[in-house]
């Protein structure tokens, strides 16, 4: 009924009952039904005067209401226009969300004559909102990086997540903002809040709040014009957020072009770019190898089906084709490049349209894999020499020799000579040398390719013991049971033993002494009392003819590092410990 107050409704119903009444006595008189008398007469007249001020009643509410009606329009006009304006801000095109924001806050106060507005934007995860700018009109500023957590409103936080349009007329009474009322509305005096969603790629990433410090009724053109400028503000976000990715690519691009070969072809091959790096290396010029197919720096090692298959690879597969290319500089030199080729292909008709070649000089990796493998066979040839040619006299010609030279002396002889002790040390020192040379033999039986370390099952006290029996030191070294583990006994002796001889020979203490024990079930433990190491001392001196500076013992250092290889080609890992008196090493052997 035109949309019009309770009071113009009840005016209404009761004129149109006095205007019956007026109608009906009066139609009764005309057709003669009932005859004019003062009854009659007095009910018209009463109808009459009780009809005007029902209907002036009903006139002036309309007045009033269509007045409202014209200034409601006005005012949304003026906010359409605000709107239109902020959609030719540059600032959104440009993707500049920071002052783009400050700017779109201010204009939502002064537009909805308000007393603040602020945009909240999502954490990762989702469980607060960091605010980026919110504009106080009363002061003319604008703060940002306040954070509120969904711990602590979590009603407001769910009502956001369920429907994101929180139209609070009265802020402590709403069920969403209600929370808000101890900690935010009464000390801020906030009275009215409207926030509205900040929508990008089909999901909630903020709010737009906007509040006022007097009691205010939300209008639906004041929702509208805060969701739209929600959509601007989305627009100008997803602007930000592509420049920052294309800004990322860029700087990608830049990236790979300062450390890595690149060139780009047509679709017949013929280069069109080539960067600064790839001319340093082939030593052409970039108006040398424009225009010019690849076979400028061809070095033709690489057979025909090589490059077929490259080209089947990127284009008829459309993968990315990996290789080690063999290239050719200028002047002729080889040099060898680990290469990545893509295909190119239009968007609109898929046909090819180029290449593009990335590419890491590793000429100096092949030059030391190269030394490397030169090293490598004089190592196995030395390995043969000592696993075969000393062979011969450690195991034979000398045990033959002092198995002879005691057959030929008669005990008397022996006596008489003094020669007993010279025999035994002979006899200790031999056995010792075959064990020397037995690890030795195992240690260099793994350079030959594909070689593996033949381990079996052992007591390692035991083997230990056995070991250390025929030292000097082997009173030094005291030995706990220790377990049952596949292991190759030659090397994984001489491993624990380098390893005692260090913890004796660095030691300053009266009584030198080394503890092999189980620290747990997973750790063999050798404690020495010496001077002591830490990890980091340890992991130094690890590196092959690395010593302590200023040391006064002599040695080569290379005893700890072969002792490490030997151990990890057990799969068994050491760590080392410095204690108050010592070092303890950690053997993990699980």
């Amino acid at each position: 009924m035109f949309n019009l107050k309770r009071s113009s409704v009840i005016s209404f119903i009761f004129a149109i009952i006095f205007m019956a009444i007026f109608l009906t006595v009066k139609l009764f008189v005309l057709t003669g039904y009932t005859s004019s008398c003062d009854m009659t007469r007095w009910t018209e007249f009463l109808c009459f005067i009780f009809f005007i001020p029902l209907f002036g009643t009903m006139i002036k509410d309309y007045l009033t209401k269509n007045k409202e009606s014209v200034k409601l329009n006005y005012y949304a006009r003026n906010l359409n226009e605000t709107l239109i304006s902020q959609t030719h801000n540059p600032l959104f095109y440009e993707g500049d969300v920071t002052e783009g924001a400050k700017l779109l806050t201010k204009e939502v106060v002064n537009s909805l004559n308000i007393d603040r507005c602020s945009i909240w934007l999502y954490n990762e995860d989702k469980t607060s909102i960091i605010c980026e700018q919110l504009y106080l009109k009363e002061e003319g500023i604008w703060v940002q990086d306040i954070e509120i957590f969904e711990k602590d409103y979590k009603e407001y936080f769910d009502a956001i997540r369920i429907n994101p349009i929180i139209i609070a007329d009265d802020v402590l009474t709403h069920p969403a903002t209600a929370c808000f009322t101890e900690t935010y509305s009464i000390p801020l005096g906030v009275k009215s809040m409207l926030d509205v969603p900040i929508i990008y790629k089909g999901e909630v990433i903020g709010v737009i709040c906007n509040e006022s410090l007097t009691p205010k009724v939300w209008h639906k053109v004041e929702v509208n014009f805060a969701e739209m400028l929600s959509s601007l503000y989305s627009f100008a976000y997803s602007v930000w957020e592509n420049k920052l990715t294309e800004n990322k690519f860029s700087d990608f691009e830049l990236f790979v072009d300062e450390t890595a070969l690149v060139t780009k072809a047509d679709k017949n091959g013929k280069i069109t770019y080539a960067n600064q790096k790839f001319l340093d290396i082939c030593g052409w010029s970039l108006d040398e190898v424009i225009g010019q197919d690849h076979n400028v720096v061809n070095s033709n090692v690489h057979p025909k089906k090589f490059w077929t298959n490259m080209y089947r690879t990127t284009v008829k597969q459309r993968k990315i084709w990996h290789e080690i290319v063999t290239n050719k500089t200028k002047n002729g030199d080889l040099y060898y490049v680990d290469t990545y080729v893509k295909a190119e292909f239009d968007q609109e008709t898929d046909e090819l349209i180029g290449f593009v070649s990335i590419r890491q000089d590793v000429s100096e990796l092949f030059k030391t894999l190269n030394e490397v493998s030169e090293k490598n066979t004089y190592l196995e040839h030395a390995a043969k020499i000592l696993r075969h040619d000393m062979h011969s006299g450690i195991n034979t010609y000398i045990p033959r020799g002092i198995s002879s030279l005691e057959r030929r002396l008669k005990p008397d002889d022996v006596e008489r000579l003094k020669l007993e002790a010279p025999l035994k040390m002979l006899k200790e020192g031999l056995k010792h040398t075959q064990k020397v040379y037995k690890g030795v033999y195992e240690f260099t039986n793994l350079v030959k390719k594909d070689s593996v370390m033949t381990k079996e099952p052992l007591k390692i006290k035991k083997i230990l013991e056995n070991y250390l029996k025929s030292t000097a030191y082997s009173s030094q070294v005291a030995i706990d049971m220790l377990p049952v583990l596949e292991v190759n006994e030659s090397l994984f002796c001489t491993a624990i033993d380098n390893l005692i001889r260090n913890g004796l020979r660095y030691n300053d203490s009266e009584h030198k002494l080394v503890a092999i024990f189980m620290e747990d079930e997973t750790h063999i433990a050798i404690q020495d009392n010496g001077r002591g190491m830490t990890q980091d001392d340890f992991n130094k001196l690890s590196q092959p003819y690395t010593r302590r500076k200023n040391q006064k013992e002599s040695g080569t250092g290379l005893g700890l590092n072969i002792c490490l290889a030997i151990l990890k080609e057990h799969g068994f890992k050491i760590s080392c410990e410095k204690n108050e008196v010592g070092t303890k090493l950690l053997i993990a052997i699980k």
